[in-house]
């Protein structure tokens, strides 16, 4: 009886042993896959590199066409003010538009003076600094000075008193009446057009 009771607790063994490296290998199968899993969704983000921000550069010297969206008149401005203006057309590189129509430019307010008294026309001169790219960026602009003037009256006026004077002398006073007429207003009219320029190259970045 002894040496089938041993060939039956061998036998036990075998099978025993046999389950569990069956579960071991089950197990290892299922750690791969947990891991091939894990690696996938690692890996996922890394598929969006074809999304990746691309810079392309405006030439320095390029041609952007803005307007005055608004009638800015000297005598509302003072200097250091900004004022703004807006793209006509759209500017792309390479097929790809890099400031839209219609995107802000902005300028800077140097001189701003209301028409005076005895006729003197109104002033206004500013440059242009900068324009708005499709990523946020301002794009720095030649700063060429522009510079307006109103109608000058002081010609007439000074005119007015003098012919005032001689006919009416008793009453000179009445000459100085002229000189309390303005000149007018130096104004930028809504619509009026200019030619602006990109100062040095700059890079604008494309999602």
């Amino acid at each position: 009886m002894r040496p089938i009771s041993m060939f039956l607790t061998v036998l036990l063994l075998l099978q025993t042993t046999s389950v569990v490296v069956k579960g071991q290998s089950v197990a290892g199968k299922d750690l791969h896959l947990s891991e091939t899993r894990t690696t996938s969704r690692v890996e996922a983000p890394g598929s969006s590199e074809s999304q990746r921000i691309e810079p392309l550069q405006i030439p320095d010297g390029t041609l952007i066409e803005i307007e005055a969206p608004y009638r800015i008149n000297s005598k509302e401005f003072k200097p250091n003010d900004e004022i703004s203006f807006r793209v006509i057309n759209p500017l792309k590189i390479n097929g790809v538009t890099v400031i839209e129509q219609g995107a802000n430019a902005t300028g800077r307010i140097e001189k701003a003076k209301r028409g005076g008294h005895f006729g003197k026309a109104g002033l206004l001169v500013w440059t242009m600094q900068t324009v708005t790219a499709v990523d946020g960026s301002q794009v720095p602009l030649r700063t060429v000075q522009e510079r307006l003037r109103g109608d000058s009256k002081a010609a007439k006026v000074a005119t007015q008193m003098i012919i005032t004077g001689a006919l009416l002398p008793f009453i000179a006073p009445v000459a100085l009446l002229h000189g309390f007429k303005r000149g007018k207003d130096a104004f930028i009219p809504a619509g009026k057009r200019y030619e602006v320029f990109v100062n040095g190259q700059a890079v604008v970045k494309i999602k």
